[in-house]
């Protein structure tokens, strides 16, 4: 090969498939002189590849790395981000074109003990919180992780602002909730990728996306890196010293959701590319895994509209469908697919999730004219998190009901037995119901699931509605045992060498429901944090 022949070879490497530039970086003039000294050294392997196969690109490289992180959501954002903050030689892997995962639709994220809190009197801290979760749980989650994780969370958030990511409230979406949910400074967790993506660069990690991790590095027992595959289909070999797996769970893979989950109808809120990638390597690797069954539970959602439809900020986002969301969330009448009811509709997500869960997965709110009015003259009493307000005045419910019912999730009918013809549900079963809820309303008092009677109303003035829903995750919780350092244990408890789990391929810090309703924002602190701990740890023990 000619010296031109191998500039050519050069500059592909250097500008288009170099695997030591992320994509879509274009490196100052030093760092360039680096990063090129580099390319060189794969000059003579491409040129190989190209005289033997004719002019194809592809070739297998090697790296190495002090440590390398395979995921790049919000924990692995955050672990690369300490892990340069310690001067590591830092890879960080990312199956999807664009980094974040489920880290770019955070709201907020749990601590208990912040700066934030304890200005505004918020009286929570670690114990109180550490009694209240093991209750709830009933002591069969690791109680030794959650305890050192609690503890953390504080500190954690002033770490992240001497980041430059801020906090703007701690706030709650639930009633007298628990404000333990601390709100980014610009609305979404956008500004923690955006700003740890910036500084992992500048320090000098490297950020390969659209570049999967497939299989573990394992020598007697000692995980020493990844393989991946990149965009061109060649295999990258990382050797590094630690590998931190933050791959997101596994909502994303059916088969797995059918495996594990009591419901296997679940469908995925969250974002794409958790396909269980991580939990399967470690299981690989020998970890124990637990907690399986559990997910974030996510309660009833408009049935098969895709999430970016209904999902979003009212009026901001394309999420046209929101209001209809919200009105499927407003604590009035819940019924089966049967017609029957089925839980006092004003509990928490993972309770009104795990009732339907015990009756298919699928159900009705069911609503009469007068609430229908109710909607939108007074407004929704209930709003939907921080998509939708309390009070918001549903204005243009006909127009999207309308549209809903030609999407085949909303149904409208003249009687009750009509609605129950158009949906499926039983007519007998369906006017029993009604008559049972005008009933209550009657008594003033719920004597069937004891709801406030402030949220009971009748259902007997024409037209009839009924929106449907099915249940959705935003994430699987269940994955790896982990000790207090986020290191993977195998069956015999010991920890697996050379390896770390984070948020949710990390298990063990939920039983049988997600606690949503005292523990705002627990998946993604759980994420983040568990990002920067294992760092740490691995920072301490280096040898």
């Amino acid at each position: 090969m000619n010296y031109y022949s191998r500039v050519r070879v050069v500059r592909f490497f250097a500008f288009f498939d170099n695997p030591f530039i992320p994509k879509g970086v274009v490196p100052d003039n030093g760092h360039r002189r680096r990063k090129m000294k580099q390319v060189w050294k794969f000059t003579a392997a491409a040129a190989a590849v190209l005289c033997f196969s004719g002019g194809a690109l592809a070739a297998d490289h090697v790296m190495d790395a002090d440590i390398v992180i395979v995921g790049a959501g919000a924990g692995g954002m955050t672990a690369g981000a300490a892990a340069v903050d310690n001067g590591l030689k830092t890879i960080v892997l990312e199956k999807n074109a664009v980094v974040g995962g489920g880290g770019n639709y955070m709201e907020g994220t749990f601590a208990v003990g912040s700066t934030l809190q304890k200005a505004d009197n918020i009286g929570i801290n670690p114990e109180r919180q550490f009694k209240r979760v093991m209750d709830f749980h009933h002591w069969r989650i690791n109680a030794k992780a959650l305890n050192h994780w609690l503890k953390q969370t504080g500190p954690t958030m002033d770490w992240l602002a001497d980041h430059n990511i801020h906090f703007e409230a701690v706030k709650t979406a639930f009633i007298d909730g628990t404000r333990t949910w601390h709100m980014y400074k610009g609305g979404h967790g956008t500004v923690l990728i955006q700003e740890f993506t910036k500084q992992i660069k500048e320090k000098g990690g490297q950020i390969l996306t659209s570049t999967p991790a497939t299989e573990l590095i394992i020598d007697n027992g000692i995980i020493k890196g990844v393989r991946a595959r990149t965009a061109d289909g060649s295999t990258l070999t990382i050797n590094a010293s630690a590998t931190i797996i933050a791959t997101g769970g596994f909502s994303g893979n059916k088969e797995m959701v059918q495996k594990y989950l009591p419901y296997a109808g679940y469908e995925s809120a969250g974002s794409s590319g958790r396909t269980g990638d991580g939990v399967k390597m470690l299981e690989s690797a020998g970890a124990k895994l637990v907690n399986m069954n559990v997910c974030m539970q996510a309660g009833l959602w408009l049935k098969d509209v895709p999430t970016d439809l209904q999902f979003g900020k009212d009026g901001v986002t394309n999420a046209h469908y929101v209001r209809l969301l919200a009105a499927l969330f407003q604590p009035y009448l819940k019924t089966s697919l049967r017609g029957d009811r089925v839980a006092d509709e004003t509990l928490p997500l993972e309770y009104i999730s795990n009732a339907y869960e015990e009756v298919g997965g699928e159900g009705f709110a069911v609503f009469d004219n007068a609430t229908r009015e109710e909607m939108i003259n007074e407004g929704l009493v209930r709003g939907y998190f921080g998509m939708v307000t309390p009070g918001t005045k549903f204005s243009n419910f006909d127009e999207l009901f309308a549209r809903g019912e030609k999407d085949g999730f909303c149904f409208k009918a003249a009687t009750l037995e009509e609605l129950a013809a158009k949906t499926g549900m039983d007519p007998q079963r369906l006017t029993a119901t009604a008559s049972r809820m005008n009933e209550l309303v009657k008594l003033g008092k719920d004597e069937d699931f004891y709801k406030d009677a402030q949220w009971l109303r009748e259902v007997k003035t024409g037209p009839f509605y009924a929106i449907k829903g099915s249940l959705r995750m935003y994430a699987t919780t269940g994955g790896a045992s982990v000790n207090e350092n986020f290191q993977p244990l195998n069956a015999d408890g010991e920890p697996i060498p050379g390896i770390y789990a984070i948020g949710q391929d990390a298990g063990g810090l939920y039983s049988d429901s997600y606690d949503m309703h005292i523990a705002e924002g627990t998946a993604s602190s759980w994420a983040i944090n568990g990002g920067k701990l294992a760092v740490e740890h691995f920072v301490k023990t280096r040898k």
